[in-house]
C-alpha cells in the first residue's frame, strides 16, 4: 500500500512539472509574439502647443532605427485617408481640410518655401503660419476650420490627396530613423493614439 502511494506521487508530481513546463512555454510565446528580440522601445515626450485645437507637439525617440506604417487614432486610422479631428472624435477623410475640424498631415518637398491658402489656421511643422520655409523630406501641415485650401510646394507643384507627396500619416522627419515629431489636436477626454511601426507599436497617448 505504501509503494502504491509513492508511485502515485510520483506520477502526479510528474503531471505538476508537466503542466508548469507547458505554462511557461505558452507564457513565453506569447512574450516573444508581443516583444520580439530586439524590438525598439521607445520614449514619448508631450509639449502642448495650445491655441482653440488643443495642438500637442509629440516627440518620439525608439531606441532603434524605425519607420512608422500609420497612424491610430481612437477608432480611425491614417490608412484610411487624411486624418482629421472635431472636437470630440477623430476620423478620415480625402480632403486636406474640413470645415470645423483640424486635418493633420504630412508632405514631401525639395528645399525651399510651403505655402499654403486656406480660410482658416494653418500650422506648418508646429508653426503656425501660411508658409514656412523648409529643408527637404516629409513636414507635416496642420490646417484648422477651413472650408477651402490649397497647399504649394516648392517648385510650383500642388499637394493632393493620394498623390506621391502628400502622406496621411503626419509625421515630420525621414524614415527610417529613431527620432520623430509629430503634431496633433487633442480633446478634453483622452483617448488612445498609438504608432504603429513595422513589427511594434508606440502608444503616444
Amino acid at each position: 500500500m505504501t509503494k502504491s502511494k509513492g508511485v502515485s506521487s510520483f506520477v502526479a508530481t510528474l503531471i505538476l512539472v508537466s503542466i508548469a513546463l507547458s505554462l511557461s512555454y505558452l507564457v513565453y510565446e506569447g512574450v516573444n509574439t508581443i516583444a520580439p528580440p530586439q524590438q525598439e522601445v521607445f520614449s514619448n515626450q508631450t509639449v502642448d502647443v495650445g491655441g482653440p485645437q488643443n495642438l500637442v507637439r509629440i516627440d518620439i525617440n525608439s531606441s532603434l532605427p524605425a519607420t512608422p506604417l500609420a497612424l491610430l487614432a481612437g477608432d480611425s486610422s491614417s490608412e484610411s485617408g487624411i486624418l482629421f479631428f472635431n472636437g470630440q472624435r477623430y476620423d478620415s477623410s480625402q480632403n486636406l481640410c474640413l470645415q470645423n475640424a483640424t486635418t493633420f498631415f504630412s508632405v514631401r518637398t525639395s528645399a525651399g518655401t510651403v505655402r499654403v491658402a486656406s480660410n482658416g489656421t494653418t500650422w506648418i511643422d508646429g508653426v503656425r503660419s501660411n508658409s514656412l520655409d523648409v529643408g527637404a523630406g516629409w513636414h507635416e501641415v496642420v490646417i484648422s476650420d477651413s472650408s477651402t485650401c490649397s497647399v504649394n510646394l516648392p517648385g510650383g507643384t500642388q499637394a493632393v490627396y493620394g498623390g506621391p507627396e502628400v502622406r496621411s500619416l503626419p509625421l515630420i522627419g525621414n524614415t527610417p530613423s529613431t527620432t520623430f515629431e509629430t503634431y496633433i489636436p487633442i480633446g478634453v477626454s483622452p483617448i488612445p493614439l498609438l504608432l504603429a511601426f513595422d513589427g511594434s507599436f508606440d502608444r503616444i497617448a
